[in-house]
């Protein structure tokens, strides 16, 4: 009996719509390992690296301390240990750990002087990047909440990359983000981490439609890819943006599907082209 895909494909033009495979997740840090440099979320790694002058931020343990988003929570990312320098800010940076482009949502970030004591003057920056360029830069000196007050939300500032400094942000691919403070906004906490999958536009399925070929399409079992220059790393999502496969692949060679449920699928090159096929 023939197959109607009307289904998948009216799917596709709601997502070309929104420009984006959506498949938010928040990263509260509540089941991650207390002194950890590293989390997991949603099957995505994490990497916590210290910028220049300090060494230990990391996932940091505190009753109430913390903000998911509505209420209290216990961890968070932070750089409490130690005795680093002050009054000379602060910087620290979260990557994918395997170079896996995201969107980044929202972030809740404490700000204060390390001893917690009122009167914090500093301007934080936020910068993101994808394979070393920057792809935006976020500042902000003004309304900046003195986490030493504890209020509201905890004493975190809700930084919405949809509309802070007045630009959306939020759908720009990247794999890393720094985020720094300067003057004696010598401590920093970051929790609630909201992120997506990377934004597959419409201009990716253009370009590969017109230089890469999948064939058979559909299929059930083996697709042959062509049209590649040269050797190409890979990635396949789902409709909800989960990566179902991976690995790296060159012209005229075959990919195994039988693996994968019916459906529609998105196979991506690190180079940027993407293209759709179906399992069947």
């Amino acid at each position: 009996m023939k197959k109607n895909y009307t289904i998948h494909f009216l799917l596709l033009v709601l997502l070309f719509n929104s420009n984006a495979i959506i498949a938010q997740s928040t990263e509260d840090f509540e089941s991650e390992t207390a002194g950890a440099t590293n989390f997991t979320d949603s099957g995505q790694g994490f990497t916590i690296t210290n910028g220049s002058g300090e060494t230990t931020y990391d996932i940091e343990p505190f009753a109430n301390g913390g903000w998911n988003g509505s209420s209290p929570d216990n961890q968070f990312i932070d750089n409490s240990s130690g005795t680093p320098n002050q009054n000379d800010g602060t910087s620290f940076t979260i990557t994918t750990t395997d170079g896996t482009d995201i969107t980044i949502k929202s972030l809740y970030l404490f700000v204060s002087k390390r001893n917690l004591t009122a009167g914090v003057s500093t301007t934080l920056t936020i910068e993101g990047k994808r394979n070393g360029a920057t792809i935006y830069t976020i500042v902000k000196n003004s309304g900046i909440i003195d986490g030493a007050n504890f209020t509201p939300n905890n004493g975190f500032n809700f930084i919405n990359f949809s509309t802070e400094g007045s630009v959306d942000n939020s759908n720009k691919n990247v794999d890393e983000l720094i985020i720094s403070a300067t003057g004696n906004g010598d401590y920093l906490a970051l929790d609630a981490f909201t992120w997506s999958a990377e934004v597959l536009s419409t201009n990716n399925f253009e370009i590969a439609q017109n230089k890469i070929k999948i064939f058979p399409n559909p299929s059930s079992e083996l697709i042959t890819i062509s049209g590649l220059k040269k050797d190409d790393s890979y990635k396949i999502y789902n409709v909800l943006g989960s990566i179902m496969d991976k690995g790296i692949i060159h012209d005229k060679e075959k990919i195994n599907i039988q693996n994968l449920n019916n459906g529609l699928y998105f196979l991506k090159f690190d180079q940027g082209n993407t293209i759709k096929f179906i399992k069947k």
